[in-house]
């Protein structure tokens, strides 16, 4: 896992170096004569704040020239390689304790069982993984679950990555709860994870 923090504080240069080795799983170093592959199987998990002071909607000092300038430093072709783009709030003060640990740990076990399961015979073994190409064999659809990724893909104007990451999203949501078939609510539940953020 590579997290990095304060994600709009890199350069420009190095985020969008990230791109290819998200994409492929490795990374090309090229010296002349030679080019070298070596693997890169991580996870990214980054945050940033929504401007440069970090206060956001409770009190933020920036122009808007700067939060634009900020907010150009995080691409789209980078952006679009996160399956999950969520915006962080405050807690409000009634709000309840979440759910056990304990409990998301043993439904996450679960759902990983199920996806080896799936593709024992495939070279991956994560819903994260699957080659586009593969996608319409491996994480089938069914009428209202295609209805709505489509709905999803035209509303949103997903590009075809941001559509397949959905579709692998619902996939895993599909899994976390025992579902056999990815359902409409699940195609919901991941475009909520990908909001259009920062």
């Amino acid at each position: 896992m590579l997290f990095l923090d304060e994600l709009g504080e890199f350069a420009p240069t190095a985020l969008d170096a990230l791109r290819q080795p998200l994409e492929e799983r490795v990374v090309r170093v090229a010296r002349h004569p030679v080019t070298l592959a070596f693997p890169a199987a991580f996870q990214l998990v980054a945050c940033t704040n929504p401007c440069p002071c970090g206060l956001g909607a409770s009190g933020c000092r920036c122009t808007e020239a700067s939060r634009a300038r900020y907010r150009r430093r995080l691409s789209g072709p980078l952006l679009d390689r996160f399956d999950l783009r969520l915006r962080v709030t405050a807690p409000e003060p009634n709000d309840g304790p979440g759910e056990a640990s304990a409990s998301v740990r043993d439904r996450v076990v679960t759902a990983v069982a199920r996806q080896e399961a799936r593709y024992a015979d495939w070279p991956w073994r994560r819903n994260a993984h699957v080659p586009a190409g593969a996608i319409d064999r491996l994480v089938p659809l069914g009428p209202d679950a295609d209805d709505a990724w489509r709905s999803l893909v035209d509303t949103r104007l997903l590009t075809g990555r941001g559509a397949a990451r959905v579709r692998r999203v619902a996939r895993t949501l599909a899994d976390l709860d025992g579902a056999p078939n990815v359902t409409a609510a699940h195609v919901q539940g991941a475009a909520m994870l990908r909001n259009d953020v920062p």
